[in-house]
């Protein structure tokens, strides 16, 4: 119970400090230049710059982190009952930090005094700072087995139940976004090309730090196979092979265990080993394709 503990406030500190990465990379260079953010804060950001224009309404008088946490709500409670709990109560965590820095508290001006850059002056510049904050953000919180809220909820459904790639996913998503905030709202081809940009940026930083999904061989050699390790390592539900070895210099007979592993679980399958044999040999090799009985599973 007390490691639980622990876990889930290590957990919730990450999801505090990415939101908070993700919504300074909106706030100070991708709102400032115009473009677009992903998910559901760059579709927030259609429909607040559609009102505000529509309306001809002061753009303070309802700040964008309102629309945010509007959008978001539908999707919590989605993401409760289809993914997991624990991760619906990070994702909300996430969307209320996102609201309460995006309520207009948080200055602009001294960022672009510090750069010494007119944002609508040098967008691109902007482009992709801003794609490298939310990126890295989003990458983070996923790779802990949390997420900043929004789509990534309905991109886990996805990739849990319909086996359809969350990159692949948000790309399709953002891509929208892009087009529709771009030429649709802000009548503007340079900004849907603009965010395009930023999109595939942050898809690239993405894809480098959250390897949820991806398919990974653990070959564990190892002289000190005991029951106890054994036992942990298939609470992970996932098979393990075991195979007797020997040590081509010593002649020591030894055991070679094969598991595939997703990405987020090579870690906790390091963190056993390591326990129970110190000076194991642990091989980590990428596996493009499983066929057989492999079960995805929610990231917490």
């Amino acid at each position: 119970m007390k490691n639980k503990i622990l876990d889930d406030s290590f957990r919730i500190f990450i999801v505090i400090i990415t939101s908070v990465i993700y919504c300074l990379g909106l706030i100070w260079f991708l709102e400032p230049a115009g473009i677009y953010s992903a998910g559901i804060t760059g579709l927030s950001q259609i429909i607040k710059n559609a009102i505000d224009t529509g309306a001809n309404i002061d753009p303070k008088i309802v700040p964008l982190g309102v629309y945010t946490f509007v959008l978001n709500v539908p999707l919590f409670i989605y993401g409760w009952r289809k993914v997991s709990k624990r991760f619906a109560i990070f994702s909300i965590v996430s969307v209320i930090v996102q609201t309460v820095c995006t309520l207009g508290w948080i200055p602009v001006d001294p960022v672009i005094e510090v750069f010494n850059l007119p944002p609508l002056e040098n967008q691109i510049t902007y482009a992709i700072i801003g794609a490298i904050f939310t990126g890295v953000a989003c990458g983070v919180a996923l790779r802990f087995g949390t997420s900043t809220g929004g789509l990534d909820i309905l991109g886990q459904v996805l990739a849990i139940e319909k086996n359809i790639s969350i990159g692949v996913f948000t790309m399709i998503a953002n891509v929208m976004i892009a087009v529709i905030g771009g030429v649709f709202v802000s009548h503007s081809w340079p900004i849907a090309f603009y965010t395009c940009i930023r999109i595939i940026i942050t898809s690239v930083c993405i894809d480098k730090i959250h390897t949820a999904y991806n398919y990974l061989k653990v070959n564990i050699i190892s002289n000190n196979v005991t029951e106890e390790m054994l036992h942990e390592l298939l609470s992970m539900h996932r098979g393990c092979t075991i195979i007797p070895v020997e040590g081509a210099y010593s002649h020591q007979r030894k055991y070679d265990l094969i598991m595939v592993v997703s990405g987020y679980e090579l870690d906790k399958a390091i963190h056993i080993c390591k326990k129970y044999d110190p000076k194991c040999f642990i091989i980590v090799e990428p596996v493009k394709r499983v066929v057989g009985n492999y079960t995805r599973k929610s990231i917490v």
